[in-house]
């Protein structure tokens, strides 16, 4: 099937040039910064608002420049750059196989990569879908000092605030507190949150702005061990509801991997990260649904990061422990709370590669040594780190992908399937196999009106051979350009019945003009595969 989209809009500043040296005197002359020296002299920023460099357990971080004004060729949060605002909720698929490349965006210094927190869930609902159990929002104060323990970072990113309206925005992590907070031009805002430690700014403006922050956290939020002394009885308080079918699921899958509440919730935690950091990614889907999937999967110990944080969450509050899945366009993972702390906790599962960009002038976040053990062959984000900052595993920004949006990439590292071209074996001259699979039929129904860069478009169809439905199967996505030039997406599942029905992103970097919406299959063992345009 066909779809056109719109054109967007793009408009192009011309840069004035001015003259290299004129006549008279040189009045000014500029001088590098020198982080060492604005330590030393408790130097500030040129609006006194900020301190101009702060010493990190990872190194001296230079402050951003908080008058210099936003970029429109910078990624952007907020307005439908991070769609879902308050009310988002996650539903897990069915994709276990590990992603070759994710894009990712990284706004705080030092960079926390790939932690970046965009989207919490604390609570698990009737319909298996994660979402968050006290979505009023209060507010967050600004002002304060950093204390003995404490972490600090700068955030810096572009916010496209829309009036009276909560927009999400990212931050390090868990306890966050904010010293510092402008915006470039000046407006009225106020930062906000909600039950399970979203960041939001509200404004009473509808613009683009730069906003920058300077924020302390616990530094032990980012590896320390869980409370010895915590007990079940102390932790129930801050657990959310648990519907007692998912509950008896969990159960379920507690009693055979082994896991009571006859072990204190420390060693708990440790058996059940143990457990969840042995998963590997697989190209052999798993077929169940609904609870059946999570119990699938927890067991046969398939998946990437997204599904393991997913099932990670549910048998930890099954079993009585207040856990929360995190994720951004590029990693997921959790946070495990002893009472006192969050704890955030890696299971692995990343990428193979990372598509990003970072200032190598600024450090990289060192986070103290990890006190769960990995299981041999597993994989860290921080591995995916050292491979992707490494001279030899760096990546460009030539890929088309989705950028940091929670859309594309928002799942926690969705793979970016490319539609195929052309059938096996023609890349190189040899004969095609024979496919004796029926071709598969697809159709898609667009639900929004109008289509716009780093917005969720809602699709769905069905995917049909020889009039039944295939079940499971992966729904590719992309956009041909009038060159005839592919651009990949993202993909979907198949339910049980063929049908499918989700949302995927437009990526915020694609250049402006007509594109058709191109929807294909691999299919199955039954299902040929097709295409629809």
């Amino acid at each position: 099937m066909s779809r056109r989209f719109a054109k967007l809009l793009l408009v192009l500043l011309a840069a004035i040039a001015l003259p290299a040296h004129a006549a008279g005197p040189v009045l000014h002359t500029y001088f590098d910064p020198d982080p060492a020296e604005d330590l030393a002299l408790h130097a500030t920023t040129a609006d006194g608002k900020l301190p101009a460099a702060i010493e990190t357990p990872s190194g001296v971080a230079q402050a951003p420049d908080p008058l210099r004004a936003p970029r429109n060729n910078e990624q952007t949060y907020g307005g439908s750059s991070t769609p879902s605002t308050i009310d988002a909720t996650y539903r897990i698929d069915r994709n276990t196989s590990r992603p070759d490349l994710v894009s990712y965006d990284d706004p705080f210094i030092p960079a926390v990569t790939p932690f970046k927190r965009l989207f919490a869930y604390d609570v698990v609902e009737q319909s298996l879908e994660l979402g968050v159990a006290d979505k009023a929002l209060v507010k967050l104060n600004v002002g304060g000092s950093v204390r003995s323990g404490d972490d600090q970072f700068y955030a810096d990113m572009n916010v496209d605030l829309v009036a009276e309206t909560a927009v999400r925005i990212p931050s390090v992590g868990p306890g966050t507190r904010v010293l510092s907070a402008h915006t470039n031009p000046p407006v009225s805002f106020q930062l906000q949150r909600d039950g399970a430690e979203n960041w939001f700014i509200r404004s009473s403006e509808s613009r683009r702005v730069r906003l920058v922050l300077q924020l302390a956290i616990g530094r032990e939020t980012f590896g320390s061990p869980f409370a010895a002394d915590a007990s079940y009885a102390s932790l129930s308080r801050f657990l959310p509801r648990m519907p007692q079918v998912i509950k008896a699921a969990g159960e379920r899958v507690l009693e055979k991997i082994g896991i009571s509440r006859a072990m204190t919730p420390a060693a708990a935690v440790g058996a059940l990260v143990g457990h969840f950091r042995s998963f590997a990614p697989s190209d052999d889907r798993p077929l169940s649904s609904g609870a059946a999937l999570y119990e699938e999967l927890a067991l046969s110990k398939k998946g990437v990061c997204r599904h393991r944080a997913y099932a990670f969450i549910i048998t930890a509050q099954a079993l009585g422990l207040p856990t929360r899945m995190i994720r951004n366009e590029a990693h997921a993972w959790v946070e495990v709370f002893d009472g006192q702390l969050w704890h955030r906790i890696d299971l692995g599962g990343a990428a193979e590669r990372l598509d990003t960009e970072r200032d190598p002038s600024q450090p990289m976040h060192a986070p103290p040594s990890d006190p769960f053990t990995w299981p041999e062959g597993a994989e860290s984000a921080q591995d995916l780190v050292q491979r992707t900052m490494s001279p030899s595993g760096g990546s460009s920004r030539t890929t088309p992908a989705a950028g940091a949006d929670g859309g594309a990439q928002g799942d926690g590292g969705v793979a970016v399937v490319p539609v195929p071209a052309q059938a096996p074996g023609a890349a190189d001259g040899g004969t095609t196999p024979v496919d004796d699979r029926p071709a598969s039929k697809l159709g898609v129904v667009l639900k929004n009106g109008s289509v716009k860069r780093g917005e969720p478009l809602a699709v769905a169809g069905r995917v049909e051979s020889d009039g039944d439905g295939c079940r499971g199967v992966r729904v590719d996505f992309a956009l041909r350009s009038e060159s005839g030039k592919l651009i990949p997406i993202q993909s979907l599942s198949a339910g049980d019945d063929g049908k499918y029905d989700g949302a995927i992103v437009v990526p915020p970097n694609l250049e402006v003009g007509d594109y058709e919406l191109v929807v294909s299959t691999p299919g199955d063992a039954r299902c040929g595969a097709g295409t629809g345009e």
